[in-house]
């Protein structure tokens, strides 16, 4: 069967087409993924400019050439644009601009334009160049946890190799591949190649997307909105996590629970607002007073949690200090006066297998002890508070 390479062309510009369009319509449902724009607009323009070698004579036609070619690797560009917007960098909008105009700028030269195997090696150069430099910012970010994101790098070194096969195949091959005459069936197998390398980066860009809407979503329900620590669910899932890992597990592990002393009070004398910058405050303070792997909870009202991995019982002590001396000198200016309070703190550190919520009780048992104390002290739970069983465990308490 003889293919038509104009069908075949026709066919591959309205995949274009419409997949860059679909984009486009869904950033329009969702206008802070702006990326999902810039890889849309680009499949669109894409396709568009390929109609251009439907042109009769495109072979010596210079808008076909010129434009047609940069049309299309400013479109490759924007797509370049488009992942390092969603990496959150800034646009390479100078190096996107410099490609294309070279591409034009070479297209000038007479001895250029009239060399189909110059030509191809210039815009196969110039393609791979663009999809190393997107496949490097994939690669990046690959720790992220988005599973998209290396399938899509994928696609783009995958389309940088079949330009440097092209380029490699230049001498002997037939158009597209090489600089022979036009033959359909190797028209037909290069566009196929490209369109469904764009397709594979089309679907897979989308679906990171939606990996990282989801991962922010998890993140948002797991997060406290107003001290930006994790939540109580979120000690829960931990807690769940930990029964399932530490069994028979020797690993020391610390769990601080923190109460800010007569926090009411000062929701009374201040008002409510002046409570939510404490509650801040105090989590600014913890946070530059813990290390990296500490995991911080809000439990609700001024009550925190505090994991400790790997941590014995003397270092728990320095950081529970560190963290009292710090929100011991904060101060919440009001206006007319200033409001400060203090924290009080129980300890219990395991170096033995123990279920979270014993740890948990005994803390809180211990920071239960510290209020009694006076407040505004660290207090240690007693070993032999978590021998109890699970059945026995005490739950936070409301306190002053």
């Amino acid at each position: 069967m003889q293919l038509d390479s104009y069908t075949i062309l026709i066919a591959c510009c309205g995949l274009l087409v419409i997949f860059g369009a679909a984009y486009v319509v869904l950033w329009a449902y969702d206008r802070r993924s702006h990326w999902l724009l810039w890889w849309g607009l680009p499949l669109v323009f894409n396709g568009v400019a390929l109609t251009l070698y439907a042109r009769a004579g495109w072979q010596t036609d210079f808008v076909s050439i010129a434009f047609g070619n940069g049309a299309r690797i400013f479109a490759l560009g924007c797509m370049w644009y488009a992942v390092r917007l969603f990496a959150g960098r800034r646009p390479p909008w100078g190096a996107i601009s410099a490609l294309s105009l070279l591409w034009v700028a070479l297209c000038l030269y007479p001895p250029f334009l009239g060399s189909m195997e110059a030509r191809i090696v210039g815009v196969s150069v110039l393609n791979a160049v663009i999809c190393a430099l997107t496949a490097r910012e994939l690669w990046i970010d690959r720790g992220d946890g988005l599973h998209s994101r290396l399938p899509l790098a994928g696609a783009f070194a995958a389309y940088g190799v079949l330009m440097l096969v092209r380029i490699a195949m230049v001498p002997f091959a037939p158009f597209p591949f090489g600089a022979g005459p036009l033959d359909p069936t190797w028209l037909a197998v290069y566009s196929w190649l490209v369109v469904g390398l764009a397709i594979f980066a089309t679907v897979f860009f989308l679906a990171m997307t939606m990996e990282r809407r989801e991962a922010e979503q998890r993140s948002f329900a797991l997060s406290d909105p107003l001290t930006g620590l994790l939540n109580r669910r979120a000690f829960g899932d931990f807690a769940q996590r930990m029964a399932r890992r530490r069994s028979g597990l020797p690993d020391p592990m610390a769990l601080l629970v923190l109460d800010l002393d007569h926090f009411k009070l000062i929701n009374d004398r201040h008002g409510h607002e002046v409570g939510d910058r404490m509650l801040r405050a105090f989590a600014d303070a913890a946070e530059d007073s813990v290390r990296p792997t500490d995991q911080l909870f809000r439990m609700g009202g001024e009550e925190f949690c505090f994991v400790l991995p790997g941590t014995t019982i003397d270092d728990a002590i320095l950081i529970a200090e560190r963290v009292r001396r710090a929100f011991e000198s904060v101060v919440i200016e009001t206006g007319q006066e200033s409001a400060s309070t203090t924290v009080s703190i129980g300890i219990a550190a395991t170096s033995f297998a123990v279920d979270v919520p014993i740890l948990l009780a005994a803390a809180d048992a211990a920071v239960y002890e510290a209020k009694a104390r006076g407040r505004n002290r660290v207090i240690v739970a007693e070993p032999s508070t978590l021998l109890r069983s699970q059945d026995d465990t005490i739950p936070l308490r409301r306190r002053a």
